[in-house]
């Protein structure tokens, strides 16, 4: 129960305060001083809701109460009673002390003196409350800015690591590429370099990055390879009848971007189909690419940067599964990648 703390040097006003506030003492817990000196002991080690006091009193006076408060209590609700002898005082002190209602004496009816006291604890629990709240909430900011910085740091370490596994990567199969296609010219490498440091990126977007959501995936991928008013087209369809597990989601995803780069890098034109189905223990991703028959169909005029794009497609598509099989026919590619959940 909230407590009520009234002051005032009177003993006559003291005991019409407790005589009024009788039939409430069940509901509102009131201390009561004749000795401001009393009532700042007793609040520094108690905590008060609300304070009535007297303004004119001597030795320490209500305005120089209600400014110890500051220090004191400062959510305490202040009151003020008095008999109006001096208005400047009395401005003075309802303009510093943070004064919450004014009770001139003298008063006779109950009301004169509950009401004022009611709306102070209704007033005195609003304020607890939104202190809680903005406590609450800086707590939680406080909390979400922590995690927030250490979201930070792990994807601040993540990007370093991606940068250094994409240029080490990158430097490796631009340098280990084996004496048939070694020999590239400065274009060559060029469209070489492009190519493979394309396929690290997304690689490590899917394996460190994971949106680990299939329509997310598919939106994306959908975004980079469908372009059906440019004749490049790109259907993909789930038919495996249950969710796909997020632990193979990435490399399904990867498996159905390393087809749809190769076709976008190599053709100038295509449908491809991918679908996701089930084969016994196994997430099946089949993938259909055709091509028209014409010779200018072709984006590379290099037939070994082809061959080199295809090989290196085929081996990390080998990679990312457990097991691969493919079938190549004239404008016409069909492979199945096998993944065991």
């Amino acid at each position: 129960m909230d407590t009520v703390v009234m002051v005032d040097n009177d003993s006559k006003w003291i005991a019409n305060y407790k005589r009024m506030l009788a039939v409430y003492e069940k509901e509102i817990t009131c201390v009561y001083f004749r000795y401001p000196e009393e009532a700042m002991e007793y609040m520094a080690a108690n905590q008060t809701a609300v304070l009535i006091s007297e303004v004119d009193m001597p030795v320490m006076s209500g305005g120089e109460l209600f400014e110890m408060m500051d220090m004191l209590s400062p959510d305490t609700v202040r009151i003020v009673v008095t008999q109006v002898q001096d208005m400047t005082k009395v401005l003075d002190v309802l303009n510093r002390g943070q004064v919450f209602k004014l009770i001139l004496k003298p008063f006779f009816l109950v009301e004169d003196l509950i009401v004022p006291i009611q709306a102070a604890l209704k007033q005195y629990k609003t304020q607890k409350l939104e202190k809680e709240f903005v406590l609450r909430r800086k707590q939680e900011i406080e909390k979400l800015n922590q995690e927030t910085q250490l979201l930070q740091a792990k994807i601040d370490k993540k990007r370093l690591g991606y940068d250094r596994i994409c240029r080490a990567a990158t430097a490796v199969i631009k340098g280990n590429m084996c004496a048939p296609v070694s020999d590239f010219t400065p274009e060559e490498e060029k469209i070489v370099g492009e190519f493979c440091e394309k396929l690290l990126k997304e690689f490590i977007q899917y394996h460190m990055y994971g949106k680990q959501n299939f329509n997310l995936y598919m939106n994306d991928l959908k975004t980079q390879f469908h372009y059906p008013e440019q004749a490049c087209s790109l259907q993909i369809h789930d038919r495996a009848g249950k969710e796909i597990p997020v632990v193979i989601m990435d490399h399904v995803a990867y498996g159905i971007f390393l087809a749809g780069f190769l076709c976008q890098q190599s053709l100038k034109c295509y449908y491809m189909e991918a679908a996701v189905e089930m084969e016994g223990d196994y997430y099946v991703l089949k993938i259909l690419c055709q091509y028209p028959e014409y010779r200018e169909i072709s984006k590379i005029p290099y037939p070994r940067i082809l061959t080199l794009f295809v090989r290196t497609v085929s081996e990390l598509g080998s990679v990312i599964s457990d097991h691969m099989a493919s079938d190549i026919k004239a404008q016409r590619a069909a492979v199945k990648l096998y993944f065991r959940a």
